[in-house]
């Protein structure tokens, strides 16, 4: 069953308590998503290919159209987030990031609700993106505010309940500048720092 986008538009009043810079992070985090369910072929499109300045455009402003007037910022905000994503597709980092999604047979996942018992109290988890491979599981959270330890280490322990002794990977995508950073990988969890240098 497809995936379906339910995101509903921001009151004023909440708009009023946003800044400039989270709600590019909204927009940055929206298009990553919506291209990983839906569009996942412009990853592998040239940055200076006219499907893909059209396909960029058309999303920026579909993740724009959730903020009501007034917003004085609206064109900046534009101009900056197609900027971003430029640099990002024309990066080396990004290379690294296509190698993630660029395989057969991948379910991508967008913000699923995952219920945990703990203590005979549920907890509920919202992953950025969950992508399921043969034999690996990979979260994928984007950086918008700076993650607790706390919400990794459950990203982990729900993983294990439900991998069957499959590959683990969780990554942090920071948008600006672009960069992965592997938190954690179950063929080498010593290896990995999980909880340092998050912010």
């Amino acid at each position: 069953m497809p995936l379906k986008f339910n995101q509903s538009k921001v009151s004023l009043r909440l708009l009023k308590e946003k800044t400039t810079s989270i709600i590019l992070g909204e927009i940055l985090h929206y298009l990553f998503e919506i291209l990983l369910t839906y569009e996942k072929h412009i990853f592998f499109l040239s940055p200076d290919s006219k499907e893909f300045k059209e396909k960029i455009v058309s999303y920026i402003n579909k993740a724009l159209a959730f903020y009501p007037e007034p917003l004085p910022e609206r064109k900046m905000l534009f101009e900056k987030a197609f900027e971003i994503i430029e640099k990002i597709f024309k990066s080396k980092e990004f290379e690294e990031f296509k190698k993630l999604i660029d395989k057969e047979k991948i379910e991508i996942y967008r913000e699923p609700e995952v219920f945990l018992e703990e203590e005979k109290n549920f907890q509920v988890l919202r992953p950025d993106i969950i992508i399921k491979a043969s034999k690996e599981w990979i979260i994928l959270e984007f950086k918008l505010h700076t993650p607790v330890e706390e919400q990794i280490e459950k990203y982990i322990d729900f993983l294990k309940k439900i991998t069957f002794g499959d590959k683990i990977k969780i990554y942090l995508i920071f948008f600006e500048p672009f960069k992965m950073e592997l938190k954690f990988d179950s063929s080498h969890p010593a290896q990995l720092n999980l909880f340092k240098n998050l912010s």
